[in-house]
Order: structure tokens, then sequence, then C-alpha cells
């Protein structure tokens, strides 16, 4: 799973699929359950860390079967397996606004859908008109915004075993002009603030609910403020540019990366008193992992 993951790390899958298209992904869900064998979809592998051990049971993969991406006047059609910026660079080809706030976010439509992705500038339920899903016995629905529950980096898609096919994004008119300067200003903000060429799985955890002054707390600037930037576990370390990522440097494990993870809950939790949420998934066999509890800080690296 090294190869298919951000982070690149992780061990073997027992089964490694790549469907075609809509009917292959029917007939692999069919046989799979029919055999009893656990299913876990990704797509562009960010946000997630699947352990040294492996996965036991498949992963599919929707990718690049899945990666179609068509326009009905102002409404996207996307596949699951779309990189979300190819679908932005799409839309703005076409003169469409509405994704331009989600430009350098890693991933895909169909991850993008289940952890309802976005920044400060907004999230892409907010376009989402309809989503068409496939269950693990191969039944395929199209299902409404109101009944994908979406909320703050969730929606109902999480963990029930649906499995997003594809999505219709509605979208705006706007001017060419205007479309690519605010793609090209939020794509710098995010470079300037975000460590975009290191081997990252996107943010570590969730903003909290706490407020100062009527404003939400990023996580980023709790793990800051407790004093954790640059502190490292083996291979995995938190980055100095921005303190809710956890780069992967050169020999860094999945167990490296988990146990600077729960460290970084931790400190936040004794200096800020605040508890953090995973928005990165743990994936896998993690029989025998053991948390490691001592970070180093920077000046060691």
């Amino acid at each position: 799973m090294s190869a298919h993951t951000t982070f690149r790390t992780g061990g073997p899958a027992d089964y490694f699929l790549t469907p075609v298209d809509e009917d292959d992904l029917v007939t692999m869900l069919q046989i799979l359950r029919q055999a009893d064998i656990p299913v876990k979809v990704i797509g562009n592998g960010s946000n997630i860390l699947v352990s040294d051990l492996g996965i036991r049971g498949a992963v599919i993969r929707l990718k690049p079967g899945f990666a179609q991406i068509e326009r009905e006047g102002e409404v996207i059609i996307a596949g699951a397996g779309a990189l979300l910026w190819q679908v932005t660079k799409f839309a703005a080809a076409h003169d469409l606004s509405g994704l331009e706030s989600t430009m350098g976010i890693p991933g895909t439509i169909g991850g993008a859908l289940v952890m309802n992705a976005g920044t400060d500038h907004g999230s892409i339920s907010e376009m989402v008109v309809s989503a068409t899903v496939v269950d693990t016995a191969g039944n395929v629905q199209v299902k409404d915004h109101g009944n994908l529950g979406f909320k703050y980096r969730e929606s109902s898609l999480l963990g029930s075993g649906q499995i997003v096919i594809s999505s219709r994004l509605q979208l705006t008119p706007g001017s060419p002009q205007e479309i690519q300067d605010k793609m090209e200003r939020l794509k710098q903000k995010r470079t300037s603030r975000q460590p975009t060429d290191c081997r990252t799985a996107g943010s570590t955890f969730k903003n909290p609910e706490v407020y100062i002054d009527g404003k939400q707390q990023a996580a980023g600037k709790l793990i800051d403020q407790a004093g954790a930037k640059g502190w490292h576990i083996g291979g995995a370390e938190v980055s100095q540019k921005h303190a809710n990522f956890i780069i992967a440097k050169p020999g860094a494990t999945s167990a490296d990366i988990r146990s600077l993870a729960e460290w970084m809950r931790q400190r936040v939790l004794d200096e800020k008193g605040h508890y953090l949420a995973m928005e990165i998934e743990f994936l896998g066999d993690w029989t025998g992992w053991v948390k490691q509890t001592v970070a180093l800080p920077p000046e060691n690296i």
C-alpha cells in the first residue's frame, strides 16, 4: 500500500483491485461479498494511514476507471476517481465558479464527498446536488444532498459501507479571469502555509469546537501553541510550516506516524486542555502496534 498512499508507507493488502467501470465494480463487490472478504475503497490515498502490516481483505481503487468529468449546463458530473484539482480546473475551463476554494486539496471527488473536504473558504458539500453510490451487495442508488448527512469533515457515507461512484456538482457562471485569479491566489496561499512538496496526508486533526472571541480555533494553531512544531518520532515529523501536518521522511514507518499523531494529541491536551479528533483514518492490521510516547525536539533532527 506504500505505492498507493500519499504518506508512502504501509504494508500489502491481500487483494488490490481496480475496476474499469460500474459493471466491473458491481461484479467485484458481489464476488467479495459471497467470499466474505472485507472491502475498503480508496481514492488518491490521502487522508489515510495504512498499517505496516497491511490490510486483511480487499482494497478497491476507483482510478482511472472512474475519473470521467462531464458538464451539463451549470452542473459538473464527476466520477469518484477524478482528482479534485482536475475537476476544479475543468470547471474553470468552462467558466464555472464554486470549486476554487478546494484548489490544492489532495484526493478524489469520492473521498472529498465522504469526508466533506474543504478549507476555511468553504466545503465541497455546498456544491453537491446528488451522489450515485453502490453498497457492498452491488446495489446502485442515487442520494440527493439532503440524504448525504453532511457535517464538518464528515457525511453519512463515512463508515456506511456505501461507495461513491459519481457526483453532480451545481456551480455558477463566472468571469474566466476572476476564477483564474482566485484559484491562483488560493493556491499561493496554500503553498505558502502548508508543506505541499512533502509526503503528507493532509490535515492530521479536525478543528475542535473551541472558540475565542467567536472565532473557531484551528487545530494547527493549538498544536503550534503547544510547542510541537518540528518534534519527531522516527521518520515522522511535525511540519515546521504547518503544525497540523505530519511529514513522512525517508525511512518513516506507519508506526512512527501514528505514534507521533497520538503524541501530538496528548501534547495539546496536556498543554492547552483541548482534545483533537483525528482527521486521518487508520486502516489495516495494527496488531502488535505499541505507541511510542517519547518524541525528540527539532534540534535533535
